[in-house]
């Protein structure tokens, strides 16, 4: 299983990936208290292990494990899912938050956490990972040149190459290619994409925009489908 079953909101499953006991479990009392169903891992060996039998539809990852680190952890996973990942961890430095986006995790979280704050962004993470999370949302193929968008397959084509993107940069894409030729801001787009609260994390964004980018260099290196507005924002075109 790699997560991806369609459940109604509010009974998906979210493995806890963390070796302190006691904050797992304060992680395990809050989600329950939420709805969801929890998993339990101590360590990276017994993350995957669950994951690859029980599935999960959200992965919270500490790095510092026993076994396989966070690090190890992530990237078995993403070589075969792409299930939302958040990183909870006490390494808080710039560049482990950047490492952290780089091998995929969708959100990244330092510890001490603020528990109402955890809840919002997994409640966000789960909503951009759900096929038809917004009634709005147009069901159509959207097609921009070379790059084609199927949003109720959660695919991306570009001259007939598929390119697998994590649902954080598919709707990040998908945004983008919704106006084409228009700037669209920073705080647009991460209000856009990762929700309401998150208007002021352009890190998070650059971070986020500098893989989707690496992603659609690998199918067609010779265009360039994102322009930057230094200081603004991005606009998309056909390349």
């Amino acid at each position: 299983m790699d997560g991806r079953d369609v459940i109604e909101p509010g009974g998906e499953r979210i493995l806890i990936v963390e070796d302190q006991v006691e904050f797992a479990e304060l992680l395990r009392l809050w989600l329950d208290r939420h709805g969801w169903q929890t998993l339990m891992a101590r360590d990276g060996g017994e993350a995957l292990r669950v994951f690859e039998e029980e599935g999960a539809d959200l992965v919270l990852l500490d790095i510092g494990l026993p076994g396989p680190n966070g690090w190890e952890v992530i990237g078995r996973i993403r070589e075969r899912s792409q299930v939302p990942v958040l990183m909870v961890t006490a390494l808080g430095s710039e560049a482990d938050r950047i490492r952290g986006l780089r091998a995929g995790a969708d959100d990244y979280m330092n510890k001490p956490v603020s528990f109402p704050e955890l809840i919002a962004r997994v409640q966000a993470a789960l909503r951009r990972a759900r096929p038809h999370a917004a009634a709005t949302e147009d069901p159509g193929i959207i097609m921009r040149g070379p790059v084609h968008i199927y949003p109720r397959s959660h695919r991306v084509l570009i001259g007939g190459i598929e390119i697998h993107l994590t649902p954080t940069e598919f709707r990040l894409l998908r945004y983008l290619a919704e106006h084409p030729g228009e700037l669209v801001a920073h705080r647009e787009l991460l209000q856009a994409v990762w929700g309401p609260t998150y208007g002021d994390d352009t890190q998070l964004l650059r971070v986020t925009m500098r893989n989707l980018r690496a992603k659609l260099a690998s199918a067609a290196p010779e265009r360039r489908f994102i322009a930057t507005e230094y200081g603004l924002g991005y606009r998309f075109s056909e390349g």
